[in-house]
């Protein structure tokens, strides 16, 4: 029994790791796209790449 509950630990564990590595490597992902984004609207300065994004990505 005490196998079990030792597997059970590690792979809570594991999804948690992994759940924030996820969000970490989304959220810096996003933020680069961001900024190019914002970059680039400011380049032109209109909000047609933002949008173009917007439409990209959904």
């Amino acid at each position: 029994m005490d196998d079990v509950l030792v597997y059970v630990i590690i792979g809570v564990l594991m999804f948690f790791i992994g759940l924030i590595l996820g969000y970490l490597l989304m959220k810096r992902y996003y933020h680069g796209r961001f900024l190019t984004v914002a970059k680039e609207c400011e380049r032109v300065d209109t909000i047609v790449p933002l949008i173009a994004e917007m439409e990209r990505e959904s």
